[in-house]
Protein backbone atom coordinates (compact mmCIF):
# COMPACT_ATOMS: atom_id res chain seq x y z
CA UNK A 1 0.00 0.00 0.00
CA UNK A 2 1.34 3.43 -0.91
CA UNK A 3 1.28 5.99 2.45
CA UNK A 4 1.81 9.05 0.58
CA UNK A 5 0.23 11.82 -1.59
CA UNK A 6 -0.33 13.66 -4.81
CA UNK A 7 2.26 16.02 -5.55
CA UNK A 8 -0.44 18.79 -4.34
CA UNK A 9 -0.23 17.46 -1.16
CA UNK A 10 3.77 17.67 0.26
CA UNK A 11 3.19 20.63 2.14
CA UNK A 12 0.86 18.30 4.38
CA UNK A 13 3.19 15.70 4.64
CA UNK A 14 5.72 18.26 6.18
CA UNK A 15 2.39 19.65 8.30
CA UNK A 16 2.24 16.34 10.12
CA UNK A 17 5.91 15.65 10.67
CA UNK A 18 5.73 18.95 12.85
CA UNK A 19 5.22 22.12 11.10
CA UNK A 20 1.40 23.69 11.62
CA UNK A 21 -1.52 24.88 9.91
CA UNK A 22 -3.22 28.26 10.83
CA UNK A 23 -5.93 27.29 12.51
CA UNK A 24 -4.10 25.06 14.68
CA UNK A 25 -1.33 27.29 16.41
CA UNK A 26 -1.77 30.15 19.50
CA UNK A 27 0.51 32.85 19.55
CA UNK A 28 2.42 31.44 22.77
CA UNK A 29 2.56 28.32 20.64
CA UNK A 30 0.23 25.87 22.14
CA UNK A 31 -2.48 24.13 20.23
CA UNK A 32 -5.50 26.39 19.87
CA UNK A 33 -8.55 24.10 20.82
CA UNK A 34 -12.16 24.25 19.72
CA UNK A 35 -13.89 23.48 23.18
CA UNK A 36 -17.65 22.61 23.60
CA UNK A 37 -19.95 25.24 24.40
CA UNK A 38 -22.71 27.19 23.49
CA UNK A 39 -20.76 29.17 20.60
CA UNK A 40 -18.75 25.35 19.36
CA UNK A 41 -21.40 25.33 16.27
CA UNK A 42 -20.36 28.33 14.75
CA UNK A 43 -16.87 28.37 15.74
CA UNK A 44 -16.63 24.91 13.89
CA UNK A 45 -18.12 25.81 10.39
CA UNK A 46 -16.36 29.08 10.54
CA UNK A 47 -13.16 27.07 10.86
CA UNK A 48 -14.50 24.76 8.16
CA UNK A 49 -15.08 28.21 5.90
CA UNK A 50 -11.77 29.78 6.67
CA UNK A 51 -9.57 26.74 6.33
CA UNK A 52 -6.97 26.39 4.22
CA UNK A 53 -4.23 24.07 2.83
CA UNK A 54 -2.05 22.21 5.75
CA UNK A 55 -4.77 23.20 8.21
CA UNK A 56 -5.30 21.00 11.70
CA UNK A 57 -8.17 22.40 13.39
CA UNK A 58 -8.41 20.62 16.65
CA UNK A 59 -10.87 19.85 19.00
CA UNK A 60 -10.82 19.62 23.15
CA UNK A 61 -12.51 17.27 25.36
CA UNK A 62 -16.03 16.74 26.02
CA UNK A 63 -19.30 16.72 23.78
CA UNK A 64 -20.09 18.62 21.13
CA UNK A 65 -23.82 19.63 21.15
CA UNK A 66 -24.53 20.61 17.73
CA UNK A 67 -28.09 21.27 15.96
CA UNK A 68 -27.00 21.30 12.59
CA UNK A 69 -25.02 19.51 9.98
CA UNK A 70 -21.52 20.62 10.05
CA UNK A 71 -19.95 20.92 6.70
CA UNK A 72 -16.17 21.03 4.93
CA UNK A 73 -16.19 21.56 0.96
CA UNK A 74 -14.26 22.47 -1.94
CA UNK A 75 -11.12 21.75 0.93
CA UNK A 76 -7.42 20.83 0.07
CA UNK A 77 -5.36 18.90 2.95
CA UNK A 78 -6.95 20.04 5.98
CA UNK A 79 -7.60 17.68 9.08
CA UNK A 80 -10.10 17.67 11.69
CA UNK A 81 -8.51 16.20 14.81
CA UNK A 82 -10.23 15.34 17.90
CA UNK A 83 -8.64 14.75 21.03
CA UNK A 84 -9.74 10.66 20.98
CA UNK A 85 -12.42 8.79 19.89
CA UNK A 86 -13.68 8.60 23.59
CA UNK A 87 -12.72 11.91 24.42
CA UNK A 88 -14.29 14.59 21.55
CA UNK A 89 -18.47 13.76 20.69
CA UNK A 90 -19.97 15.54 18.22
CA UNK A 91 -23.73 15.05 19.70
CA UNK A 92 -26.27 15.45 17.20
CA UNK A 93 -29.27 13.88 19.56
CA UNK A 94 -31.13 17.71 19.40
CA UNK A 95 -30.20 18.61 15.54
CA UNK A 96 -32.93 20.33 14.02
CA UNK A 97 -31.13 21.70 10.81
CA UNK A 98 -29.89 19.00 8.45
CA UNK A 99 -29.83 15.13 9.35
CA UNK A 100 -26.23 14.34 8.51
CA UNK A 101 -23.59 15.11 11.33
CA UNK A 102 -20.29 15.70 9.38
CA UNK A 103 -20.84 16.25 5.60
CA UNK A 104 -16.87 17.00 3.51
CA UNK A 105 -17.51 17.02 0.00
CA UNK A 106 -15.51 17.95 -3.06
CA UNK A 107 -12.26 18.36 -1.77
CA UNK A 108 -9.31 16.28 -1.14
CA UNK A 109 -5.90 15.21 1.02
CA UNK A 110 -8.64 15.36 3.96
CA UNK A 111 -7.85 13.52 7.38
CA UNK A 112 -10.57 13.24 10.19
CA UNK A 113 -9.51 11.38 13.40
CA UNK A 114 -9.99 10.53 17.09
CA UNK A 115 -13.46 11.80 17.19
CA UNK A 116 -16.67 10.38 17.68
CA UNK A 117 -20.08 11.32 15.88
CA UNK A 118 -23.27 10.15 17.31
CA UNK A 119 -27.23 10.39 17.05
CA UNK A 120 -27.53 12.13 13.73
CA UNK A 121 -30.79 11.77 12.14
CA UNK A 122 -29.30 10.61 9.08
CA UNK A 123 -25.42 9.81 8.27
CA UNK A 124 -23.28 9.99 11.10
CA UNK A 125 -20.05 11.11 8.70
CA UNK A 126 -21.03 11.52 4.94
CA UNK A 127 -18.16 12.25 2.54
CA UNK A 128 -18.44 12.83 -1.23
CA UNK A 129 -16.75 13.66 -4.22
CA UNK A 130 -13.56 13.58 -2.41
CA UNK A 131 -10.24 12.12 -3.57
CA UNK A 132 -7.99 10.69 -0.68
CA UNK A 133 -9.64 10.64 2.65
CA UNK A 134 -8.23 8.69 5.89
CA UNK A 135 -11.04 8.23 8.60
CA UNK A 136 -8.82 7.11 11.71
CA UNK A 137 -9.84 6.47 15.20
CA UNK A 138 -13.73 7.66 14.04
CA UNK A 139 -16.83 6.53 15.88
CA UNK A 140 -20.14 6.88 14.29
CA UNK A 141 -23.12 5.50 17.11
CA UNK A 142 -26.35 5.73 17.71
CA UNK A 143 -27.20 5.69 21.89
CA UNK A 144 -29.35 3.00 23.82
CA UNK A 145 -30.74 -0.49 21.79
CA UNK A 146 -30.52 -0.62 18.02
CA UNK A 147 -33.75 0.90 16.03
CA UNK A 148 -35.02 1.60 12.52
CA UNK A 149 -35.45 5.18 13.67
CA UNK A 150 -31.42 5.58 13.52
CA UNK A 151 -29.90 7.15 10.33
CA UNK A 152 -28.87 4.41 7.84
CA UNK A 153 -25.14 4.85 7.99
CA UNK A 154 -22.43 5.60 10.28
CA UNK A 155 -19.23 5.92 8.81
CA UNK A 156 -20.65 6.87 4.49
CA UNK A 157 -17.82 7.71 2.17
CA UNK A 158 -19.66 7.45 -1.34
CA UNK A 159 -18.17 8.84 -5.06
CA UNK A 160 -14.75 8.99 -3.72
CA UNK A 161 -11.53 7.19 -4.47
CA UNK A 162 -8.29 6.95 -2.58
CA UNK A 163 -10.00 6.07 1.11
CA UNK A 164 -8.60 4.75 3.95
CA UNK A 165 -10.84 3.89 7.25
CA UNK A 166 -8.71 2.48 9.88
CA UNK A 167 -9.15 1.69 13.75
CA UNK A 168 -12.67 2.94 13.48
CA UNK A 169 -16.14 2.00 15.36
CA UNK A 170 -19.66 1.78 14.36
CA UNK A 171 -22.67 1.24 16.05
CA UNK A 172 -26.88 1.24 15.61
CA UNK A 173 -26.96 1.76 11.71
CA UNK A 174 -30.40 1.24 10.55
CA UNK A 175 -28.25 -0.19 7.26
CA UNK A 176 -24.62 0.02 7.32
CA UNK A 177 -22.12 0.98 10.23
CA UNK A 178 -19.31 1.56 7.59
CA UNK A 179 -20.18 2.06 3.62
CA UNK A 180 -18.32 2.75 1.31
CA UNK A 181 -20.25 3.23 -1.94
CA UNK A 182 -19.46 3.81 -6.08
CA UNK A 183 -15.69 4.61 -5.05
CA UNK A 184 -12.42 3.67 -6.11
CA UNK A 185 -9.26 2.45 -4.43
CA UNK A 186 -10.37 1.93 -0.91
CA UNK A 187 -9.13 0.24 2.34
CA UNK A 188 -11.19 -0.69 5.24
CA UNK A 189 -9.08 -2.22 8.17
CA UNK A 190 -8.47 -2.89 11.87
CA UNK A 191 -12.57 -1.64 12.46
CA UNK A 192 -15.22 -3.40 14.59
CA UNK A 193 -18.46 -2.76 13.49
CA UNK A 194 -21.37 -4.01 15.35
CA UNK A 195 -25.27 -3.47 16.59
CA UNK A 196 -25.30 -2.56 12.71
CA UNK A 197 -28.54 -3.87 10.08
CA UNK A 198 -25.06 -4.80 7.90
CA UNK A 199 -21.57 -4.60 9.46
CA UNK A 200 -19.05 -3.29 6.46
CA UNK A 201 -20.67 -2.58 3.25
CA UNK A 202 -18.90 -2.16 0.29
CA UNK A 203 -21.31 -1.25 -2.54
CA UNK A 204 -20.98 -0.79 -6.36
CA UNK A 205 -17.01 0.04 -5.65
CA UNK A 206 -13.95 -1.15 -7.31
CA UNK A 207 -10.47 -2.47 -5.82
CA UNK A 208 -11.10 -2.38 -2.38
CA UNK A 209 -9.42 -4.44 0.62
CA UNK A 210 -11.26 -5.05 3.54
CA UNK A 211 -8.81 -6.66 6.21
CA UNK A 212 -8.17 -7.17 10.13
CA UNK A 213 -11.56 -5.96 10.98
CA UNK A 214 -14.06 -7.47 13.45
CA UNK A 215 -17.81 -7.44 12.83
CA UNK A 216 -20.46 -8.96 15.20
CA UNK A 217 -24.09 -9.11 16.73
CA UNK A 218 -25.22 -7.14 13.18
CA UNK A 219 -28.01 -9.04 11.04
CA UNK A 220 -24.98 -9.42 8.57
CA UNK A 221 -21.44 -8.92 8.85
CA UNK A 222 -19.96 -7.89 5.29
CA UNK A 223 -21.76 -7.53 2.43
CA UNK A 224 -20.14 -7.34 -1.49
CA UNK A 225 -23.10 -5.52 -2.99
CA UNK A 226 -23.37 -4.34 -6.95
CA UNK A 227 -26.76 -2.84 -7.15
CA UNK A 228 -28.03 -2.98 -10.54
CA UNK A 229 -29.73 0.98 -10.56
CA UNK A 230 -26.66 2.75 -10.23
CA UNK A 231 -24.46 4.24 -12.89
CA UNK A 232 -21.49 2.41 -11.54
CA UNK A 233 -20.58 -1.12 -11.33
CA UNK A 234 -18.15 -2.70 -8.58
CA UNK A 235 -15.51 -5.11 -8.72
CA UNK A 236 -11.99 -6.00 -7.80
CA UNK A 237 -12.31 -6.47 -3.80
CA UNK A 238 -10.59 -8.72 -1.54
CA UNK A 239 -12.45 -9.53 1.93
CA UNK A 240 -9.21 -11.20 4.03
CA UNK A 241 -8.79 -11.57 7.96
CA UNK A 242 -11.79 -10.62 9.48
CA UNK A 243 -13.58 -11.91 12.38
CA UNK A 244 -17.32 -12.19 11.47
CA UNK A 245 -19.07 -13.73 14.38
CA UNK A 246 -22.50 -13.82 15.84
CA UNK A 247 -24.11 -11.57 13.28
CA UNK A 248 -27.82 -12.82 13.94
CA UNK A 249 -29.49 -9.63 15.22
CA UNK A 250 -32.88 -9.34 13.85
CA UNK A 251 -32.98 -6.99 10.84
CA UNK A 252 -34.40 -3.66 11.85
CA UNK A 253 -33.70 -1.96 8.37
CA UNK A 254 -36.74 0.34 7.50
CA UNK A 255 -39.04 -1.60 4.97
CA UNK A 256 -37.84 -1.03 1.30
CA UNK A 257 -34.38 -0.88 1.91
CA UNK A 258 -32.08 -3.47 -0.10
CA UNK A 259 -30.80 -4.37 3.54
CA UNK A 260 -33.73 -5.79 4.62
CA UNK A 261 -34.05 -8.40 2.51
CA UNK A 262 -30.80 -9.83 4.52
CA UNK A 263 -31.58 -12.76 6.85
CA UNK A 264 -30.52 -12.31 10.71
CA UNK A 265 -27.56 -14.76 10.59
CA UNK A 266 -25.87 -13.88 7.73
CA UNK A 267 -21.33 -13.56 8.19
CA UNK A 268 -20.68 -12.46 4.79
CA UNK A 269 -22.80 -11.91 1.41
CA UNK A 270 -21.45 -11.62 -2.22
CA UNK A 271 -24.07 -10.31 -4.65
CA UNK A 272 -24.33 -9.34 -7.98
CA UNK A 273 -21.20 -8.24 -8.73
CA UNK A 274 -17.67 -10.10 -9.59
CA UNK A 275 -14.06 -10.29 -9.35
CA UNK A 276 -14.48 -10.81 -5.14
CA UNK A 277 -11.91 -12.83 -3.30
CA UNK A 278 -13.14 -14.05 0.22
CA UNK A 279 -10.37 -15.48 2.18
CA UNK A 280 -8.71 -16.67 5.42
CA UNK A 281 -11.72 -15.00 7.57
CA UNK A 282 -12.90 -16.92 10.86
CA UNK A 283 -16.77 -17.25 10.53
CA UNK A 284 -18.41 -18.01 13.44
CA UNK A 285 -21.99 -18.77 14.18
CA UNK A 286 -23.50 -16.80 11.72
CA UNK A 287 -26.42 -19.10 11.48
CA UNK A 288 -28.33 -19.08 8.26
CA UNK A 289 -25.50 -17.84 5.75
CA UNK A 290 -21.87 -18.33 6.94
CA UNK A 291 -21.01 -17.01 3.34
CA UNK A 292 -23.31 -16.59 0.54
CA UNK A 293 -23.36 -15.59 -3.28
CA UNK A 294 -26.42 -14.70 -4.42
CA UNK A 295 -27.95 -12.58 -7.47
CA UNK A 296 -30.62 -10.06 -7.56
CA UNK A 297 -32.60 -12.23 -9.41
CA UNK A 298 -32.73 -14.37 -6.62
CA UNK A 299 -35.06 -12.13 -4.47
CA UNK A 300 -36.67 -11.04 -7.82
CA UNK A 301 -37.41 -14.96 -8.22
CA UNK A 302 -38.19 -15.20 -4.57
CA UNK A 303 -40.85 -11.78 -4.80
CA UNK A 304 -38.98 -9.60 -2.10
CA UNK A 305 -38.52 -7.05 -4.95
CA UNK A 306 -40.51 -4.69 -7.25
CA UNK A 307 -42.11 -6.22 -9.68
CA UNK A 308 -40.65 -3.27 -12.19
CA UNK A 309 -37.30 -4.79 -11.35
CA UNK A 310 -36.54 -7.17 -14.40
CA UNK A 311 -34.33 -10.37 -14.07
CA UNK A 312 -30.87 -9.84 -15.88
CA UNK A 313 -28.32 -12.25 -16.65
CA UNK A 314 -25.91 -9.30 -15.87
CA UNK A 315 -26.94 -9.31 -12.53
CA UNK A 316 -25.77 -12.88 -11.56
CA UNK A 317 -22.37 -12.85 -9.76
CA UNK A 318 -19.24 -14.15 -11.58
CA UNK A 319 -15.46 -14.64 -10.36
CA UNK A 320 -15.64 -15.36 -6.68
CA UNK A 321 -12.98 -17.33 -4.71
CA UNK A 322 -13.67 -18.61 -1.52
CA UNK A 323 -10.74 -20.04 0.46
CA UNK A 324 -9.22 -20.72 3.23
CA UNK A 325 -11.37 -19.57 5.56
CA UNK A 326 -12.42 -21.35 8.89
CA UNK A 327 -16.33 -21.51 9.98
CA UNK A 328 -18.23 -22.88 13.24
CA UNK A 329 -21.37 -22.91 13.88
CA UNK A 330 -24.16 -24.33 16.77
CA UNK A 331 -27.18 -23.84 14.01
CA UNK A 332 -29.40 -22.13 16.39
CA UNK A 333 -31.71 -19.82 14.22
CA UNK A 334 -33.02 -16.62 14.99
CA UNK A 335 -37.01 -17.15 15.98
CA UNK A 336 -39.38 -17.17 12.58
CA UNK A 337 -41.18 -13.99 14.14
CA UNK A 338 -38.08 -12.43 14.10
CA UNK A 339 -36.59 -13.43 10.88
CA UNK A 340 -37.51 -11.90 7.49
CA UNK A 341 -39.04 -13.44 4.51
CA UNK A 342 -36.25 -14.91 2.53
CA UNK A 343 -34.48 -15.87 6.16
CA UNK A 344 -37.18 -18.27 7.21
CA UNK A 345 -37.36 -19.58 3.64
CA UNK A 346 -33.80 -20.93 3.99
CA UNK A 347 -34.59 -21.95 7.42
CA UNK A 348 -37.33 -23.99 6.52
CA UNK A 349 -35.96 -25.78 3.37
CA UNK A 350 -33.78 -26.98 5.20
CA UNK A 351 -36.16 -28.62 7.79
CA UNK A 352 -33.99 -29.83 10.92
CA UNK A 353 -30.83 -30.21 9.19
CA UNK A 354 -28.37 -27.96 9.58
CA UNK A 355 -27.87 -24.73 6.88
CA UNK A 356 -24.32 -25.42 4.98
CA UNK A 357 -22.36 -22.49 5.98
CA UNK A 358 -21.34 -21.96 2.11
CA UNK A 359 -24.63 -21.15 0.00
CA UNK A 360 -24.82 -20.58 -3.46
CA UNK A 361 -27.76 -19.34 -4.81
CA UNK A 362 -27.45 -20.71 -8.59
CA UNK A 363 -27.49 -17.88 -10.95
CA UNK A 364 -24.70 -18.89 -12.26
CA UNK A 365 -23.01 -16.70 -15.14
CA UNK A 366 -24.18 -18.31 -18.83
CA UNK A 367 -20.66 -18.14 -19.99
CA UNK A 368 -19.34 -19.53 -17.75
CA UNK A 369 -17.74 -23.49 -17.58
CA UNK A 370 -19.54 -26.01 -14.99
CA UNK A 371 -18.51 -23.89 -11.78
CA UNK A 372 -20.00 -20.51 -12.96
CA UNK A 373 -16.64 -19.20 -12.26
CA UNK A 374 -17.45 -19.54 -8.44
CA UNK A 375 -14.24 -21.59 -6.89
CA UNK A 376 -14.85 -22.91 -3.36
CA UNK A 377 -10.96 -24.54 -1.78
CA UNK A 378 -9.89 -25.56 1.04
CA UNK A 379 -12.38 -24.07 3.68
CA UNK A 380 -12.27 -25.27 7.33
CA UNK A 381 -15.10 -27.06 8.71
CA UNK A 382 -17.20 -26.15 6.23
CA UNK A 383 -20.76 -27.21 4.23
CA UNK A 384 -22.07 -26.58 1.10
CA UNK A 385 -25.13 -25.88 -0.84
CA UNK A 386 -26.04 -24.54 -4.15
CA UNK A 387 -29.76 -23.96 -3.60
CA UNK A 388 -30.69 -23.73 -7.61
CA UNK A 389 -33.52 -21.04 -7.11
CA UNK A 390 -33.48 -20.74 -10.68
CA UNK A 391 -34.70 -24.90 -10.70
CA UNK A 392 -37.46 -25.64 -8.96
CA UNK A 393 -36.56 -23.98 -5.55
CA UNK A 394 -36.50 -26.34 -3.20
CA UNK A 395 -36.84 -29.42 -4.25
CA UNK A 396 -33.83 -29.37 -6.68
CA UNK A 397 -31.03 -28.24 -3.96
CA UNK A 398 -27.55 -29.64 -4.29
CA UNK A 399 -24.64 -30.46 -1.81
CA UNK A 400 -22.05 -31.57 -4.45
CA UNK A 401 -19.51 -29.22 -4.24
CA UNK A 402 -17.32 -30.67 -6.59
CA UNK A 403 -18.40 -28.40 -9.58
CA UNK A 404 -16.99 -25.66 -7.84
CA UNK A 405 -13.64 -27.24 -6.63
CA UNK A 406 -11.79 -24.54 -8.33
CA UNK A 407 -9.22 -21.75 -8.04
CA UNK A 408 -8.62 -18.58 -9.19
CA UNK A 409 -6.06 -15.82 -9.68
CA UNK A 410 -5.75 -13.86 -6.57
CA UNK A 411 -6.50 -10.84 -6.65
CA UNK A 412 -4.40 -8.39 -6.71
CA UNK A 413 -3.12 -5.78 -3.19
CA UNK A 414 -4.86 -2.64 -3.42
CA UNK A 415 -3.23 0.37 -3.82
CA UNK A 416 -4.17 3.60 -2.50
CA UNK A 417 -3.19 6.97 -2.46
CA UNK A 418 -3.19 8.65 1.55
CA UNK A 419 -1.81 11.65 3.47
CA UNK A 420 0.56 10.31 5.95
CA UNK A 421 -1.11 10.49 9.43
CA UNK A 422 -0.41 10.25 13.19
Amino acid sequence: MIFSLFGLLVPFIFLLSGCNGNNSVSQNGEPDLILPGPDAQQIIQQAFIDAEEGDVIRFGEGTFELTATITLNNKTGVTLKGSGRDETVFSFSGQTDGSDGLLISNSSGIIVQDLTISDTPGDGLKVRDTDGIVIYRVGAVWSGEPSSENGAYGIYPVLSSNVMIDESYAYGASDAGIYVGQSDRVIVRNSLAEGNVAGIEIENTTNADVYGNTVTDNTGGIMVFDLPWLSVSGSHVRVFNNVVQHNGRVNFAPAGNIVAQVPAGTGILVMSTNNVEVFDNEIEENNVIGTGVFSINSMIELGELPSNVQMDESYNTNNVYIHGNSYSRSNIYVSPEDQNTIGNLLTQSFGENPIPDIMLDGFLSGDANESGDICVQNNIGSGFVNLNIPFSFPDNISFDSSPHDCSLEPLPEVQVEIPVYN
